[in-house]
Order: structure tokens, then C-alpha cells, then sequence
């Protein structure tokens, strides 16, 4: 089975780099699908695919996938939402040390691995039993994309601090991740440059 994750589209706090209050009702920046995004991304992801859209039960990934796909996603799941790091509060993820976001933020890489593994194999195997698809989108978010691609790659003992400040694999708005589920390989297709926050 393949799986295309799509990164939702750009939020403000995706631009500044918080984890803004209320974050689960926040909504995307964009009114209309970017008209390179079809050509940089979209073209990798086959129709049969798109028959079937599963999504975080966020705004943003909602909101993303009536953007993209002109419609909203076929079910929601939990599994696909995103790694809980409002300890942060006000902070920026970005201007934080390792030992500082691990007081505020205690998530293990074995956290991640579960949710890696429930997505993977729980999640696909429903996806594939109850539509008989062989490939599906999936709208979620930056870090439990970039987790998975570490995961799948070998690296499952990667830190929550290195997921967020994107070490080894940077993952925008708006890109695809390709995961194959038998093969356990990715692809990646990026639609833009990352942010670097440290220049806002």
C-alpha cells in the first residue's frame, strides 16, 4: 500500500513559529490552491489514490484537503493529528534548547513510535479493508510526518526536538511524503522552501 501524506496548508503560527492558543481550531492562510502546487506535488499523486482522503481532525487538515481536492476528507482520525507540544505556550520551538523544550515538552521517541505504527499498519489495514484501496491520501502535520520518515528510515530513536526543528528532514506546508507500506521506502516532493524562522 502507498500513502501520500500531505502537510496541511500554512497557518500564522506555522509562520511564526508558536503553538498559538486554541491551535486546534486554527485555520489556514490560504483562499485558493496555489496554482504551482498541482505541478510540483500534485502530479504525484495518482487518481486512484485520491478516491480515498483521510485526514487529522484538525481545522487545518480539513480545510487543506477541500483546498487541494475540492472536497472534504472521507473520514477523520485521531491517529493522524498532531504530537501534543502545547508546553511550549507562547515559546518558539526554534529559540528553545533541547533540555528547556524537553522540561516543557516530555514526549519519548517511543511515544511516536506508537502513534508511527498506528498509522502505518492499524490505520492503512482499515483503510484498505474498508474501501479495498491500495493507496490513499492522508492530510496530518509536520511533525508526524517528519517523525515518520525518520521512523521508516531507520531513525525511530530521534528526539521530539529534533522532529520539530526539523534535523535530517525538512518537511513544508503543503509537501507530499510518499510512503510505501511493503517496501517501508519514501519519496518526498516539496512545493516550497521551509521558513526559516530565524530571519522573521
Amino acid at each position: 500500500m502507498k500513502i501520500y501524506f500531505i502537510r496541511h496548508a500554512p497557518t500564522a503560527a506555522n509562520m511564526s513559529g508558536t503553538m498559538a492558543a486554541g491551535y486546534e481550531n486554527a485555520d489556514i492562510t490560504l483562499l485558493d490552491k496555489p496554482d504551482d502546487w498541482e505541478e510540483r506535488v500534485g502530479c504525484h499523486i495518482p487518481d486512484e489514490a485520491r478516491k480515498t482522503i483521510i485526514s487529522s481532525p484538525t481545522r487545518r487538515c480539513l480545510s487543506t484537503a477541500k483546498l487541494l481536492f475540492d472536497r472534504y476528507p472521507d473520514e477523520v482520525s485521531n491517529e493522524l493529528g498532531e504530537f501534543d507540544c502545547n508546553g511550549l505556550g507562547p515559546r518558539k520551538f526554534w529559540e528553545v534548547t533541547q533540555a528547556e523544550f524537553e522540561a516543557l515538552v516530555p514526549m519519548r521517541p517511543s511515544t511516536m513510535e506508537l502513534r508511527a505504527k498506528a498509522i502505518l499498519s492499524e490505520l492503512a489495514n482499515n483503510i484498505k479493508h474498508e474501501n479495498g484501496a491500495d493507496s490513499f491520501v492522508a492530510v496530518s502535520h509536520g511533525m508526524v510526518i517528519r517523525y515518520l520518515y525518520h521512523y521508516i528510515n531507520g531513525n525511530p530513536r530521534i528526539s521530539a526536538y529534533e522532529v520539530i526543528n526539523s534535523k535530517g528532514f525538512r518537511f513544508s506546508n503543503l509537501d507530499l511524503l510518499v510512503v510505501d507500506t511493503e517496501q517501508m521506502c519514501t519519496e518526498a516532493y516539496h512545493w516550497q522552501d521551509p521558513v526559516n524562522h530565524a530571519s522573521i
